[in-house]
């Protein structure tokens, strides 16, 4: 699992973006600060197993050039949600085809990189297109 989240941090920096580790209360929230190129991560505010994606999350939202989520719409938060988590499922997917990782399901996928359930279709759609 360790793997995974140095994976997470380095891609992010990758990416020109910064990192900020803080532990906070866990009612502190990972977040992205568009605006200022930087991803803020609370380890006490997420579980280990979904670390890495949690943080790629925060990246889409930077990537994808997202606005601050409280000066848009309800729908369209709903809508830059998804795309972060579909930015961050697809990174993961590509990290495990790196590690020439099998997985005998969807979940077995999921579960082990912490994809939360709401990212099932992406998923199947990622594990078909290697087919």
């Amino acid at each position: 699992m360790n793997d995974a989240i140095d994976f997470a941090i380095n891609t992010v920096l990758e990416h020109g973006v910064g990192i900020e580790i803080t532990y906070q209360r866990p009612s502190f929230q990972s977040c992205a600060v568009v605006q200022h190129n930087l991803v803020i991560i609370n380890p006490n505010a997420n579980s280990k197993a979904n670390l890495s994606f949690v943080i790629l999350h925060e990246l889409g939202h930077i990537v994808l050039t997202h606005q601050d989520l409280g000066c848009v719409s309800p729908a369209a938060r709903i809508k830059q949600e998804h795309e972060a988590d579909a930015f961050a499922t697809k990174l993961i997917w590509s990290y495990s085809r790196r590690l020439d990782v099998s997985y005998n399901s969807v979940y077995d996928f999921m579960s082990s990189f912490g994809v939360p359930s709401k990212m099932f279709e992406t998923v199947v759609n990622l594990m078909k297109a290697q087919i």
